[in-house]
């Protein structure tokens, strides 16, 4: 057999073993109230309901285009879920395809399948979830924009980023990353990323004439202390010593209320936002100061580069926030895995520990939820289970921003990176 059809063969046999099993949580488990929230909604819509006025809803109105698909070809609820499901399994394996692709491609180098391994393993964790939130259609854009600019489509990326951000708030924390890796490439690249950011917004600016889509944020304003998050969790534990604080439903999630926690939510969501802003402002320093790598393996090298200052404001975003649903690991994971393929390029200086934690906080989520005690209050062991999930979303976070100081120092000279 010749090595190309060799190495075909194996990521065939790897993504079909990786993807092909999943289409069994298209028909296992309860149906979630998000995928009812979702058709009753896009309904309403396709009926004539201005949605952020007549029909209230909590996130950006470019996702809507998704849910429009599903609910055209549903006649109930049970339909919804296997088309929705089986839109978000063909992303999903659109994700774990070009991690097999970036693997296998320099036919210089063994092939490379760990990082589709641990995105699979990560997926896998989260399956119970997986097909049954809307976190994969950003997750597959951010990744599309990661690699659309790695390979010189600055354009593209930018459109990518935006649409992204249009559909899920988070990736707007890491479009001002990809424009300095886009201007640190060439002017020519920075501008277009800026055209493609500006075409990727135009029908968000186009609707601001008519539909109030900024409303969306209001439902986050509101809330509380979700029960995953990084101060819930704190707060839930210290429950066990005797501190104020009750475990309770509050719509569609769960959260630690209780004097503590409405003194906690203000400081809480100032860290947050300082925190998020700063991860954002430092990646993007560390992006501009880079010198890019040169010659055939340029493309290479750039990627988990890209992919670690990108990951940065995100994992920030997601270890501080008031509100840490498990499909937030969602977001997290195929980053994660663009930037594992640092580790068999020691001299792009990009460390991996941070991307171990992520991946390993991912494997813990089934740990508390489902879980039998979940809906009155996690139990002392998985609240300890919890506690250690967000200890390594906040050492990921911290480990990444030294490794964006350390490459932002370095001008990301790869020899002085890997030097230090």
């Amino acid at each position: 057999m010749k090595p190309g059809l060799g190495r075909l063969s194996l990521g065939v046999a790897l993504w079909s073993i990786g993807t092909l099993p999943f289409l069994s949580r298209l028909f296992q488990g309860r149906t979630s109230r998000e995928l009812e929230q979702y058709m009753v909604l896009m309904t309403a819509v396709l009926d004539g309901k201005r949605v952020y006025v007549d029909v209230p809803f909590e996130y950006p109105p470019y996702v809507l285009a998704w849910f429009a698909g599903p609910t055209l070809l549903a006649g109930d609820l049970g339909q919804f879920r296997l088309f929705f499901g089986g839109l978000i399994l063909c992303l999903d394996a659109l994700i774990k395809a070009a991690l097999l692709w970036t693997g296998f491609r320099d036919r210089q180098r063994p092939p490379d399948a760990l990082p589709f391994v641990m995105y699979t393993l990560a997926t896998a964790a989260l399956g119970h979830i997986l097909l049954q939130r809307y976190d994969v259609i950003p997750a597959v854009l951010s990744v599309a924009a990661v690699l659309a600019l790695s390979s010189g489509w600055a354009g593209v990326a930018g459109l990518t980023a935006a649409v992204a951000a249009g559909t899920k708030v988070y990736p707007a924390v890491f479009v001002p990353v990809l424009a300095a890796v886009a201007w640190r490439r060439s002017s020519r690249q920075a501008r277009q990323f800026a055209i493609g950011v500006g075409a990727g917004l135009l029908p968000l600016i186009a609707l601001s004439w008519s539909v109030p889509w900024w409303r969306f944020a209001n439902v986050h304003t509101h809330r509380g202390l979700e029960a995953e998050s990084l101060w819930a969790s704190a707060l839930w534990l210290s429950h066990f010593a005797g501190v104020p604080a009750t475990w309770e439903l509050a719509g569609r999630w769960y959260e630690v209320t209780g004097p503590v926690a409405d003194r906690l939510i203000a400081p809480a969501r100032v860290a947050w936002v300082t925190a998020t802003l700063g991860s954002a402002v430092l990646a993007t320093w560390a992006a501009w100061r880079s010198k890019l790598s040169s010659g055939p393996d340029a493309d290479a090298m750039t990627l988990p580069v890209t992919a670690t200052l990108v990951l940065l404001p995100v994992t920030t975003f997601v270890a501080f926030s008031l509100v840490l649903s498990p499909q937030f690991h969602l977001w997290l994971a195929p980053l994660a895995a663009l930037a594992l393929f640092a580790r068999r390029r020691p001299e792009a200086g990009v460390g991996t520990g941070a991307l171990w934690c992520i991946f390993f906080s991912a494997f813990l989520v089934p740990a508390f939820f489902p879980s039998p005690t979940f809906d009155g209050g996690l139990d002392l062991g998985r609240t300890f289970v919890l506690v250690l999930r967000n200890m390594l979303l906040l050492y990921a976070t911290w480990s990444l921003l030294r490794t964006a100081l350390r490459l932002a120092d370095a001008g990301f000279n790869p020899a002085a990176a890997h030097g230090q």
